[in-house]
């Protein structure tokens, strides 16, 4: 603190109410003699002044360095991402955790199994990886009686740069960087920042994706009986999804009759 004579706007001029009446202007009472100037110190923060005229902006300034520095820890701890990911906010961490859509389709994760026969466009996904990780499905209608499959899987990496598929046919379609990428049975095909995929000869895919963390997701996309089965296992990473979300409403396919009442 130091001691900050008082300038205003009554210092000098008309009716100062620190004098205690008017200066030397004309008033409308005659001539009054001049009023000795305003002599009472006030005490001003140092903060408020750059040490010769005081300042009301001195300190915002670092008010709003300190106000940044709080966002920046809090976004920090809430593990948000600059990529902006939508659904780091929705994952968990998992130690171990194994999932899978068979079948026509059965969903199950860590031992919880239900069905559904929609199309799934977020069956797992995960932030742990540069440009997050994500699996999804593609559902055919029911059957005459009733039964469904995925006729197709894909898994998306680097932020949809990167996409893997598999058909009921056992067809693959692989781009990298928007680059068409041909795999063989028996072949390993390296697709950088620590992603593979492997051709089976039974017609299966294995892609493995992982982080600098030591986390890693396996997924077995697998043709059989007219879909595409798919069988995930992972560690040490962040999960969110339908597989991690569980048995909840589902979404609709559009050929599925809908009540007036919902």
């Amino acid at each position: 603190m130091y001691v900050q004579p008082f300038e205003g706007p009554f210092s000098s001029g008309t009716l100062s109410p620190l004098s205690g009446g008017l200066t030397d202007e004309a008033s409308p009472f005659g001539q009054t003699p001049p009023m000795p100037p305003d002599t009472i110190a006030r005490l001003a923060a140092p903060w408020l002044s750059d040490g010769t005229t005081p300042s009301p902006y001195g300190m915002v300034g670092p008010l709003m360095g300190m106000l940044s520095q709080l966002m920046q820890m809090l976004q920090s701890l809430m593990g948000y991402q600059s990529c902006g990911s939508q659904s780091a906010a929705n994952e968990r961490f998992f130690r171990n955790a194994d999932g899978a859509s068979t079948g026509d389709p059965h969903l199950s994760f860590n031992g919880n199994r239900w069905t559904s026969m929609a199309s799934q466009p977020d069956l797992l996904n995960s932030s742990s990886f540069p440009g997050d990780f994500q699996i999804s499905t593609q559902a055919t209608q029911p059957n005459g009686k009733g039964v469904s499959w995925n006729q197709s899987a894909t898994v998306a990496l680097n932020g949809g740069a990167t996409t893997i598929t598999l058909d009921a046919n056992a067809q693959p379609a692989i781009t990298s960087d928007g680059q068409t990428q041909t795999i063989s049975p028996g072949q390993t095909l390296h697709l950088g920042n620590g992603e593979t995929v492997v051709a089976n000869a039974n017609g299966s895919l294995c892609i493995t994706a992982r982080n600098g963390n030591g986390g890693s997701i396996a997924t077995t996309l697998t043709p059989r009986g007219g879909g595409v089965d798919v069988d995930v296992a992972a560690h040490d990473v962040e999960l969110g999804g339908a597989l991690v979300n569980g048995a909840g409403p589902q979404p609709a396919n559009f050929w599925e009759p809908q009540s007036l009442y919902n």
